[in-house]
């Protein structure tokens, strides 16, 4: 059978001073490129912006696109504005059939008129849609963008390097004392990801049972002073470790290190570092808000909880603490929503749209 030529069209991908920016997206390429596809990537690899560098990264992105698709069988956009318009362009131009996933942010930002009007030729034109959560593709009919052909499939989890290890030795690494709980938190340190409302809940799990617990933030963002201030201001001292930015690849040790992983944010459309921690045997108690709770069975590798109320994230990261789960049971459930799974999927999806057999 001929490979099948994919245009990856991604504005977000690792590259050097970004190493952790849209991995996902870099680790579903190298998955169908192991499936026998040949795959291009048209990226954005840096966060810089500005009124200049960022039309100016979309131009070029734009230009690279249309050179690239007049030898690729279908184009595969990340996100639905403005990547999922370029696609459409392109598409139209070159006669390339595409394919659009949704992610998250980008649904929400439908709710913006100019937005939904730029959006709709990436949404109505693709051959299909993928949206990462049943949420999220509810979110897009809720939006009046119902696409023609939808698809829910997560980005998956790298069941190869996100095992059940060892912790000691994991620890060791990353110094963090045998003995004491560790709760630990993954991602941008933004409002969205409430880690203000996760110190609190931790202060309150260090005042009552557990006063030798430590929290970790691996992540940087915004928030990074407010929670320094904010830790002093509770009396939590080094008990609170904020690493910045870890290169994926190390976040891997911090998986298997904690005692369980927090993603307990305002919203989360699915929840990619929730998947890591139960494919490392780490429970998860994660935010009733979004589409997390169709990856993390409650009762079973986790607790899923109201964001908004700290006492009860307490009284769940206790839980998780005092009684987890059985490590192969966080395992189980995240093999569920496994990279090699979701890239076969999606594969699929793609074949179908650039016109061959499923």
């Amino acid at each position: 059978m001929t490979p099948l030529r994919v245009m990856c069209l991604s504005n977000m991908y690792p590259g050097p001073g970004a190493p952790d920016y849209g991995a996902f997206v870099e680790r579903m390429c190298g998955a169908l490129g192991a499936r026998g596809a040949e795959v291009d990537r048209v990226v954005i690899r840096t966060r810089a912006s500005g009124r200049l560098r960022t039309p100016a990264k979309y131009i070029g992105l734009s230009a690279r696109a249309l050179n690239a698709a007049r030898g690729t069988d279908v184009i595969w956009a990340h996100y639905l504005f403005p990547t999922g318009l370029i696609a459409a362009l392109t598409g139209r131009a070159t006669r390339t059939p595409w394919v659009v996933t949704a992610h998250g942010g980008d649904v929400a930002n439908l709710a913006h008129p100019m937005v939904r009007r730029l959006s709709a030729p990436g949404v109505r034109g693709a051959r299909a849609v993928i949206c990462v959560s049943e949420w999220l593709a509810g979110r897009m009919r809720d939006e009046g963008l119902p696409p023609r052909h939808l698809h829910v499939v997560s980005m998956g989890v790298d069941e190869h390097r996100f095992v059940i290890g060892d912790r000691g030795a994991a620890r060791a690494r990353i110094g963090v004392p045998e003995g004491v709980p560790l709760v630990l938190a993954v991602g941008g340190l933004t409002d969205r990801k409430n880690p203000l409302g996760l110190l609190r809940a931790f202060a309150r799990l260090r005042g009552a049972d557990h006063p030798d617990a430590r929290l970790a933030f691996v992540g940087d963002g915004p928030l990074a002073d407010a929670i320094a201030s904010g830790a002093q201001r509770l009396g939590l001292g080094a008990a609170v470790i904020r690493t910045g930015v870890v290169p994926n690849a190390g976040v891997t040790d911090w998986m298997t290190a904690a005692d369980v992983v927090a993603q307990v944010s305002l919203v989360e459309p699915l929840g990619v570092a929730a998947l890591e921690a139960m494919a490392s045997g780490r429970p998860v108690v994660g935010t009733s808000i979004g589409g997390l709770r169709e990856v993390v069975p409650d009762g079973v590798a986790g607790a899923i909880v109201d964001p908004r109320d700290e006492a009860a994230i307490a009284a769940a990261l206790a839980r998780m603490i005092v009684a987890p789960p059985l490590p192969a049971a966080c395992r189980r459930a995240a093999m569920e929503h496994s990279l090699g799974h979701e890239a076969d999927v999606v594969l699929d999806v793609l074949r179908v749209a650039a016109g061959g057999p499923a």
